[in-house]
């Protein structure tokens, strides 16, 4: 009865939503806005599946949430995950609305449709899951950028502090990388940067603005490190050579790091499923023996 009730709240608000925009015409005035952004790409299957839904049900209802602060944390983790073309801040808003919501009331109304009531547990979990699934979805999209931006670093520098240091400015440098190094997320940046500093945008904001979008520690340092060598007119070649080998050592640092927390995790299967069969495997034909067990 109450599922029944709470469907009826939803369709009903719903059809007063639609019905009032159409008067008001703010309903043609977004749809061209909604349109082209169902038209982003994505390689996720379930963003591709729930986009239009979502767009029609949900988003008009969270671009007027005022959660400003919100939307800012959100866009910068999205433009570091690389996921910009994809999705923005409201079409996250709306997606989490939409999965962790509209999709478990959706569910629970069919099930009681057909004469079952879904167990409290699911739902909770189909709550907690859909809400949580797009933020976890930009966390890993983000981690991984970030590895995969790690692991090309100091290749990267190598070849800015050769190039510097073979007496290209640092801008030909830069094009020398684009040219020379395979695609991923740190050329594509440099990439970008390269074309605001085409477009007028001077040096130090350009790096600034790849430290931004990044939001990495390591290319923080980094930028930091060259706008003051630019504004002190220090030769970068130095600099870079100085920053690859900090980037290397801290490499290295990383990965003790990661074996010393890999042993510690082989503990628990080592205690509870390794030596209890080492012991059954020493001590069973023992204890077998005393038993009179042939």
């Amino acid at each position: 009865m109450i599922l029944a009730v709470l469907g009826s709240l939803v369709m009903g608000g719903g059809a007063f939503y639609v019905g009032w925009n159409l008067f008001s015409g703010e309903l043609e005035a977004s749809a061209a806005s909604r349109l082209e952004q169902q038209k982003k790409k994505t390689s996720n299957a379930l963003l591709k599946l729930s986009r239009p839904l979502f767009h029609a049900l949900v988003l008009p209802y969270s671009i007027r949430l005022k959660n400003e602060n919100w939307k800012k944390k959100q866009k910068r983790l999205i433009v570091s995950a690389g996921l910009e073309e994809e999705i923005d801040a409201e079409e996250l808003m709306a997606f989490k609305i939409f999965l962790g919501f509209l999709v478990p009331i959706a569910f629970a109304i069919f099930m009681k449709v057909n004469g079952s009531a879904p167990p409290w547990w699911l739902l909770g979990t189909m709550v907690i899951g859909g809400f949580m699934y797009p933020s976890v979805w930009v966390s890993g999209s983000r981690g991984r950028r970030h590895e995969e931006i790690r692991l090309q670093m100091p290749f990267v520098i190598d070849l800015l502090t050769l190039s510097t240091e073979a007496g290209l400015d640092f801008i030909g440098a830069l094009q020398k990388v684009v040219e020379k190094t395979r695609s991923g997320p740190l050329v594509n940046e440099i990439e970008r940067m390269l074309q605001e500093i085409q477009l007028g945008t001077t040096r130090g904001d350009s790096l600034r603005n790849l430290g931004w979008r990044i939001d990495l520690q390591e290319i923080s340092s980094l930028v930091a490190v060259l706008v003051t060598a630019d504004q002190m007119g220090s030769p970068l070649g130095g600099v870079l050579r100085v920053q690859s080998e900090l980037i290397r050592t801290q490499r290295f640092v990383n990965a003790e790091k990661r074996g010393a927390a890999a042993s510690q995790k082989l503990l628990f299967p080592l205690i509870f499923f390794i030596m209890p069969a080492v012991f059954i495997m020493i001590f069973g034909p023992v204890i077998l023996g005393f038993l009179g067990v042939k």
